[in-house]
């Protein structure tokens, strides 16, 4: 069905184009046209959105929905401390849920965590760890555009954690041709998840099945300093010079956080058209350090950003983010140009969609009609400056912002009700699963191998 967006007060297009006073029509799942007073069928949705800006959906491209149920908990310590007192035990607990039959935890942090995205506008996220057909099915259910990061590890995570790597393999793959819909709402991409988890020959047969399946490729790479001299002690080599080496990297790779950089990594990052995800607020909360995003833009390597999981964000507001990433940067280089409004609005939308592999991220015609109504009423937003709207809403704007949600052409929150699911009992049931599953989680003391 159609649907009208009418009476827009700034229809940001883009980072740098911005339309006033105009309509916006999308027919199935794309914008057909923009212009003032359209022509619709009378049975088109009509939204209006006088007093609003409309935005392209934000992007999320990198998290860990698993964690949603880790919210506001995890103890003051920093990356493998904190992988051994509160991921890998989680991780534990659920896997003896999942070996118990019931995959219903996936469901419910899935659409919990999608319930909020929604909320917040974000119409997309890429998703790694704790792979299940039922997180496809929760995101089904919304109407939510979601990448599924299948993960793959043969070295470090505590053996119980991991499957036969043969295994692992081959679900792998069943997964991809189960669940990846490239015209759909799905995606699947392979995710080795860090270098130091995976040896060569894994490393290798990510890249060829990439290659194969034309499949996109997450990765955590140089995240923390003890990271990197690891990797130059074990392999002689940067985390970044190891991957490059072995032809992982390139432009359907997205590589996150990116913290501890050198110049050579910096040029083959750039050489190889790589991706990065920034992910500000997790790398501050575990004082992983700072990424030199100021940097790598300047060399014209395209960043994205991703909260990454709740256990180290809490929340998964990509307009934190977007804030968060603009204060960092002239933090670490003292230079207050150093980062724009209007890059770390392109890093939530456009550059977003292309590390998602996406026809998203702008508004018009033809692209994926994945938008957000935000209005522009609120005290914290007024007066708005209508000669700085992209600055406006990147300095001021909050998550409880956003109106109505569009994805794929559907209108999937309107007036901030949920137009496909009742989210009050999915949220009451899965604080409800969240509490056994935490209850248990001392049952595991599962250690990384050293």
């Amino acid at each position: 069905m159609a649907v009208v967006i009418r009476n827009i007060a700034f229809l940001i297009q883009d980072s740098e184009t911005v339309t006033t006073g105009c309509d916006l029509l999308v027919e199935g799942s794309r914008i057909a046209q923009i212009g003032a007073h359209l022509q619709v069928a009378p049975e088109a949705v009509q939204i209006d959105a006088t007093g609003c800006a409309v935005i392209p959906g934000l992007i999320n491209a990198h998290t860990h929905l698993y964690q949603n149920f880790l919210k506001g908990i995890s103890p003051d310590v920093s990356l493998v401390p904190w992988c051994n007192r509160v991921l890998f035990p989680t991780v534990g607990a659920v896997r003896e849920a999942f070996a118990g039959g019931t995959h219903r935890p996936a469901y419910l942090w899935t659409a919990a965590a999608g319930i909020e995205m929604i909320h917040a506008g974000v119409t997309c996220c890429l998703n790694m760890d704790v792979t299940s057909d039922a997180a496809i099915a929760a995101w089904h259910d919304l109407g939510f555009r979601g990448i599924m990061l299948y993960t793959l590890t043969n070295r470090w995570v505590p053996a119980e954690l991991r499957s036969a790597e043969a295994e692992l393999r081959r679900k792998a793959l069943e997964f991809v041709h189960a669940w990846h819909s490239p015209q759909g709402l799905t995606q699947v991409f392979l995710a080795p998840s860090t270098p130091f988890l995976c040896n060569d020959e894994l490393l290798q047969w990510v890249r060829d099945q990439a290659e194969a399946l034309d499949l996109g490729i997450q990765i955590h790479v140089a995240e923390i300093a003890g990271e990197v001299a690891d990797s130059l002690e074990a392999w002689g080599m940067t985390p970044v010079e190891r991957l490059h080496r072995l032809g992982i990297l390139a432009p359907r790779t997205s590589a996150v956080h990116c913290v501890h950089l050198n110049a050579h990594d910096i040029d083959l990052l750039a050489q190889d058209g790589v991706q990065v995800v920034h992910c500000p607020k997790s790398n501050m909360k575990l004082a992983d350090g700072a990424a030199p995003i100021a940097g790598l833009t300047a060399r014209g390597i395209p960043v994205s950003l991703g909260t990454d999981g709740c256990a180290s964000n809490d929340l998964l507001d990509m307009w934190e983010e977007m804030r968060a990433a603009l204060l960092l940067a002239r933090l670490v280089t003292g230079e207050a140009d150093a980062m724009t409004c209007q890059a770390v609005f392109r890093m939530a939308t456009e550059s977003a969609a292309q590390a998602a592999r996406i026809d998203a991220g702008r508004i018009e015609p033809s692209k994926l009609a994945d938008l957000a109504v935000v209005e522009l009423k609120g005290a914290h937003l007024r007066p708005f400056h209508a000669d700085h709207p992209v600055e406006s809403l990147v300095l001021c704007g909050k998550a409880s912002d956003v109106r109505d949600t569009i994805i794929n052409g559907e209108v999937v929150m309107r007036d901030r009700c949920l137009t496909r699911l009742d989210e009050e009992q999915v949220l009451q049931e899965a604080e409800a699963v969240e509490g056994r599953l935490y209850a248990r989680r001392p049952a595991f003391h599962l250690q990384a191998e050293t």
